[in-house]
């Protein structure tokens, strides 16, 4: 089978030959490769243009959701596999695409990022290991279409009529929301964990706050849509049930850390309940961290975490008030 291998982007020039680079080390010997630029600033269009591959160029900026449909609208292949511009794939991994898809009661295939990534920083490192190790924990069907790195049958991604161009802006949920229309339409989704691919992605503390606030909130909208337009849709999402549960306990923690100058003793005791019971509720995903990367790591995220609950709840709250506000996406 031919695969089209699509890679949105925009303003993607500090990691894009990379991400060429990498595609064009493919084993796999039947594939073409499509950039959408989505009117970049930088040297975006300039740097894909040096590699064989075809380069599309958006007027104005549309957003990754409309340019991965303009990928797919162009693509040649019977697959369809899109992956990021921050993204270095394996010489196998197209194999391993044309391998499942092999299988006809397969209707795409989704991969996970690789626990090794280049940047030192604890907000990177921490951000790539917590979606490797939700998405690496997940049965070997799922109700996900991770774009980092995912494939699907050409006329399966047609038939559900692509991403949904009401999301606009960077890449946040708009993959999530079509994983939910692949399960609620009856395909079939593998998650294939050998399928691994390394993100390019640098995360600041600011930087990795303000992305999981979009993304608590992107799910939180997609959620209450999917109730309200009473569409039936199934609602899956790669977040742990122990990590959900955790939100509301942190803001108990919160509120009692809040209240401690007016009664230092009750409340002290209830924001130390809460934070054993948000670290038990998380061990394994501490424990998981402590195995990759240390002890110093390990106490860094176990102080993190209570810091990182309060940003998904925010970003839930951010989706109420967005949604109250007539922003549905």
């Amino acid at each position: 089978m031919k695969i089209s291998v699509i890679i949105p982007t925009y303003n993607g020039a500090a990691t894009l030959r990379q991400c060429l680079e990498a595609v064009c080390r493919s084993e796999y010997p039947d594939y073409e490769v499509i950039v959408v630029d989505d009117c970049s600033t930088d040297a975006t269009p300039q740097i894909a243009a040096a590699f064989p591959c075809r380069v599309i160029c958006h007027d104005v900026n549309r957003g990754a959701a409309v340019a991965k449909n303009t990928g797919a609208a162009a693509a040649l292949g019977d697959v369809v596999f899109f992956i990021d511009s921050d993204v270095l794939i394996r010489p196998d991994t197209l194999s391993i695409v044309a391998e499942d898809l092999a299988d006809p009661t397969v209707d795409a295939v989704v991969g996970l990022l690789d626990k090794e990534m280049p940047y030192p920083e604890f907000a990177s490192q921490f951000k790539n290991l917590w979606m490797h190790y939700t998405y690496a924990r997940l049965p070997e069907f799922v109700g996900v279409f991770y774009t980092s790195a995912a494939a699907a049958r050409k006329s399966v991604f047609q038939a559900l009529g692509g991403f949904d161009p009401h999301y606009t802006g960077p890449s946040v949920t708009e993959d999530i929301e079509l994983g939910m229309r692949l399960l609620s339409a009856g395909y079939r989704v593998r998650l294939d964990k050998r399928l691994q691919v390394v993100h390019l992605k640098r995360y600041s503390l600011p930087g990795l706050i303000l992305t999981d606030i979009a993304r608590s909130a992107g799910l939180t909208k997609t959620l209450i849509r999917n109730k309200l337009e009473r569409t039936g849709r199934k609602y899956y999402a790669s977040v742990p049930w122990f990590f959900q549960l955790s939100v509301p306990v942190s803001a108990v923690m919160l509120l009692a850390l809040i209240l401690i100058p007016i009664w230092p003793g009750a409340a002290g005791a209830v924001a130390a309940a809460a934070l054993a019971a948000i670290w038990a509720l998380n061990a394994p995903f501490l424990a998981f961290l402590g195995r990759a990367r240390g002890a110093r790591f390990f106490v860094q995220s176990a102080a993190f975490l209570p810091v990182n609950l309060w940003v998904s709840g925010i970003g839930v709250l951010k989706g109420i008030w967005d949604f109250v506000g007539g922003r549905r996406y």
